[in-house]
C-alpha cells in the first residue's frame, strides 16, 4: 500500500477487512435482497477505511523521475522485441 501511495503521489486506503471478496458478495446480496436500495448505500453502510498510507514525498519524486526519464522510453524500445515474441510464440494473437 505504501508503494501504491508513493507511485501515484496520493493517499492509499486499506479496507477495514482483508476478506474483501466475501464483503463484495455480501454487498451484492444485501442489495439483491433489498436490505439496501443501491450499491452506493450498501458500500457506505458496510465498509470503512482501515489504515491510510500517505505518500512519501522523496519516494514519490523518485518514482516520477523514473517514469519520465526511463519508463516512458521503454515501450518504444521494447516494441520490436514484443513483436518477435509474438512471432515465435503466437501470443498474444
Amino acid at each position: 500500500m505504501q508503494l501504491t501511495a508513493d507511485i501515484f503521489g496520493l493517499p492509499a486506503e486499506r479496507p477495514h477487512t482483508y476478506e474483501t471478496s466475501g464483503l463484495g458478495a455480501a454487498i451484492d446480496a444485501a442489495v439483491g435482497l433489498g436490505l439496501h436500495p443501491d450499491f452506493d448505500t450498501a458500500v457506505t453502510a458496510m465498509t470503512r477505511t482501515g489504515r491510510v498510507f500517505e505518500p512519501n514525498p522523496e519516494a514519490s519524486a523518485l518514482y516520477q523521475r523514473l517514469y519520465r526519464e526511463v519508463y516512458q522510453d521503454m515501450y518504444p524500445r521494447l516494441q520490436p522485441l514484443y513483436k518477435k515474441i509474438r512471432e515465435i510464440t503466437g501470443y498474444p494473437r
